[in-house]
C-alpha cells in the first residue's frame, strides 16, 4: 500500500517463510522465536504477517510528537478525532510516567482499547480489544541525533480478560520518527498484530495497513491541538483582559509571538474590509471573524478547522471555527514543545482534569449551534 510519500509493506509470516528456507535457516528461525512463544502475546505473534512502514511525512519532530502523545483518556480520543483511527471505548490502567515540563513528550502507560466496526458489520463481526502497555519520548542516536520514539506492546495480566463479549487480539507496534530536513520528518514503524478469531490473513494485513497509514495525519493532528489550544487561551481572556496584556502573557511563556495579535481589540476592526488582501467583505462573511484575532477576512482568505474538545459531562465535541491566513501560519511556527509544556503543567493544576482551558471556552457555545457535533462519550472514564 502506498499514499502519498509513506509506503507499507509485508513480510510473510514465519510458517510461510519456514516452508521455503532451508533446513540450516529453518532450524535457526525455530531457535530464534521459541523464546517469544513462552508467553501467550509472543505465540500469538509469532506467526502473524509484519507490516513495515517507510516514508516521510511533512511537518516538525516536535509537531509529530505532539500528534502521537496521548497519555490520558481525553488525550486519545482528541487523538483519534484527528488522526482518524477510531475506536469503541478506552481507559488508562495506571500511569508509570507522566509528561513534564522538562520532558513534555515522554509517557508511560498502561492502556485498555477497544476497536470499533462499521454499524452494519457488528451483528457479525465482533469487536476486538487491547491490553497493552505504551511509551512515548525521545531518545539519541549515538552522533547525538534526536529521535522520537512511539512503542506499545501487548501485555496479558490475571483480571485482564476481554470485555463486553470483545475478542482479546495482540500487537506490537515499534515506531521512530527522526528530522530529515526543515519540514520533512523521516518515518519507520514495524508492527504485527493478531487479530484473534477467524480472519483471513488478507484482510489483516490490509486493516493494519491501512492503520499504519494514519501517520500521515499526525503533524495535522498537532497543528489543530495547538490552534485548539491558542483559541482557549486568547477567547478566555478576551473579556476580563486588556488585548496586549493577554498577548503578552502567552508569548511570556515561549519564545514565539503571535505577531498581530496584541492590535486584535474588536472596536478597532473594521468589518468591511478583509485584513488579510484589503478586498471588500461580504454582508454574510462580515460575521466570520477569526477565532483567534477577531479581525475580519473574506472567505477566500479565511480558513475552515474542525476543532474537538472534551466538554464536562465527557462529550467530544467538534466546532467548524475559522481562521484568518496569517493566524493560522503564526500558529504553525510555534513550537508544540512550548504548548506540550503548557498543556500538561495546567492540567495538573486543575481538580478537574475534563475541564481544560479548551473546554471552558467553547462550552458557551450553544448546543442549538450547527457548526457543533456532538459525539458519544467513552464508555469508561479516565
Amino acid at each position: 500500500m502506498k499514499r502519498e510519500k509513506l509506503q507499507v509493506f509485508s513480510q510473510q509470516p514465519l510458517h510461510e517463510r519456514r516452508k521455503s528456507s532451508s533446513v540450516g535457516e529453518r532450524g535457526w528461525r525455530r531457535r530464534r522465536f521459541k523464546r517469544s512463544e513462552d508467553t501467550e502475546v509472543g505465540a500469538a505473534l509469532a506467526d502473524m504477517p509484519t507490516l513495515l512502514l517507510v516514508g516521510t511525512i511533512k511537518g516538525s519532530l516536535n509537531d509529530v510528537m505532539y500528534g502521537v502523545l496521548n497519555p490520558t483518556v481525553d488525550a486519545m480520543r482528541l487523538k483519534s478525532s484527528y488522526v482518524g483511527d477510531k475506536f469503541a471505548a478506552c481507559a488508562v490502567l495506571a500511569t508509570l510516567f507522566k509528561p513534564t515540563k522538562r520532558e513534555p513528550f515522554r509517557s508511560h502507560t498502561l492502556k485498555w482499547l477497544e476497536g470499533d466496526h462499521p454499524y452494519i458489520f457488528r451483528p457479525i463481526v465482533k469487536n476486538r480489544d487491547f491490553v497493552f502497555m505504551e511509551a512515548t519520548g525521545f531518545t539519541q542516536l549515538a552522533d547525538g541525533e534526536a529521535v522520537g520514539y512511539h512503542v506499545m506492546h501487548s501485555v496479558t495480566f490475571p483480571g485482564a480478560c476481554p470485555m463486553n463479549g470483545n475478542i482479546r487480539a495482540h500487537m506490537a507496534v515499534c515506531a521512530f520518527y527522526r528530522q530529515l530536513s526543515d519540514g520533512v520528518v523521516e518515518v519507520f514503524t514495524k508492527t504485527t498484530a493478531n487479530p484473534g478469531g477467524h480472519v483471513a490473513p488478507g484482510i489483516a494485513v490490509k486493516y493494519g495497513a491501512t492503520a499504519l497509514m494514519s501517520a500521515q495525519n499526525l503533524a495535522d493532528c498537532a497543528q489543530a491541538k495547538k490552534l485548539a489550544w491558542m483559541t482557549a487561551r486568547f477567547g478566555r481572556s478576551t473579556s476580563t483582559t486588556s488585548t496586549t496584556s493577554t498577548a503578552s502573557t502567552t508569548s511570556s511563556s515561549s519564545s514565539n509571538r503571535i505577531s498581530h495579535l496584541p492590535i486584535r481589540a474588536r472596536h478597532n476592526v473594521n468589518v468591511r474590509v478583509c485584513f488579510n488582501c484589503e478586498e471588500r467583505v461580504s454582508l454574510l462573511s462580515r460575521r466570520d471573524l477569526c477565532s483567534l484575532c477577531s479581525r475580519s477576512s473574506c472567505s477566500a482568505c479565511n480558513v475552515k478547522k474542525e476543532l474537538s474538545f472534551i466538554s464536562k459531562d465527557g462529550s467530544l465535541l467538534k466546532h467548524n471555527m475559522r481562521f484568518c491566513g496569517a493566524c493560522i501560519k503564526d500558529v504553525m511556527n510555534l513550537d508544540a514543545r512550548v504548548i506540550a509544556c503548557e498543556e500538561f503543567g495546567a492540567s495538573r493544576s486543575e481538580d478537574n482534569p475534563r475541564r481544560s482551558r479548551l473546554t471552558a471556552h467553547l462550552e458557551g457555545l450553544t448546543a442549538s449551534d450547527p457548526n457543533v457535533v456532538v459525539l458519544r462519550p467513552s464508555v469508561l472514564g479516565s
